[in-house]
């Protein structure tokens, strides 16, 4: 997007901070955040949205104020504080709020560790995608994570497979759980182990990994097919820069 059009881009963006329909209000303070310090000029009206009668509209209005002044800090302790908001958030936001700022919010992962034993499974699965998003900074998580594997919600499962990857090789502990998971009912969540399983493999467990990633690679599934072979190369790919 050229200056011009990203420039008018955000000014239709700051007027729709003042639509009547909140989801609108939340849509564009979405996208001012990616534009970064690019949307300065929107700040103004997102520290005025911040007094919004609508819990979200202020949430989203200072992820954005976050990104845009690239000052998470100054923030966090707000995102963090609504992880505890039960009646005006819907369930899970305050975690996707905080998997936006990647490993800077890894100050929210002692509280997100506490999420994932929540009884609503949209809390479980939105705190576990939060700590994928934090990624190696996160392996605090592992053992609360290798846990959530065994969730009931095949959702709350395949997120945790997916944190457990982006955590890395800080979740070699995880192992034995992932390659339990590549036999779940979900295939979804069999994907996501697979995946996983390449990410957190090295020459000391790659032998059992790739045993069970072979064979992986002869189920009817195709996109199981793929993911086994996308994790078997990563993980060549870790035997030969090791060799």
């Amino acid at each position: 997007m050229d200056e011009p059009a990203q420039s008018a881009r955000i000014e239709r963006l700051i007027r729709a901070l003042k639509d009547s329909q909140v989801s609108v209000v939340w849509n564009a303070t979405r996208e001012l955040a990616r534009f970064e310090a690019a949307a300065a000029v929107a700040l103004p009206a997102l520290q005025e949205a911040l007094g919004s009668p609508d819990s979200a509209s202020r949430l989203w209005a200072r992820y954005a104020i976050a990104r845009i002044t690239n000052d998470l800090p100054a923030h966090l302790p707000h995102f963090i504080a609504a992880l505890d908001d039960r009646t005006t958030l819907f369930p899970g936001m305050a975690s996707a709020v905080l998997a936006g700022f990647g490993p800077a919010a890894q100050a929210a992962v002692p509280r997100l560790i506490r999420e994932l034993d929540e009884d609503d499974s949209e809390y479980r699965a939105s705190a576990a995608g939060a700590l994928a998003g934090i990624g190696p900074d996160a392996a605090a998580a592992v053992p609360a994570l290798i846990r959530t594997l065994d969730d009931t919600d095949e959702k709350v499962r395949w997120y945790a497979a997916w944190a457990l990857g982006q955590i890395g090789p800080a979740a070699m502990t995880a192992v034995p759980a992932l390659l339990t998971a590549l036999n779940d009912t979900d295939d979804d969540v069999r994907g996501y182990a697979a995946r996983a399983l390449g990410h957190i493999g090295d020459l000391s467990a790659s032998a059992s990994i790739s045993h069970a990633l072979r064979a992986l690679q002869t189920d009817d599934n195709p996109n199981l097919r793929l993911a086994a072979s996308e994790a078997l190369a990563r993980l060549e790919t870790v035997s030969l820069a090791d060799a």
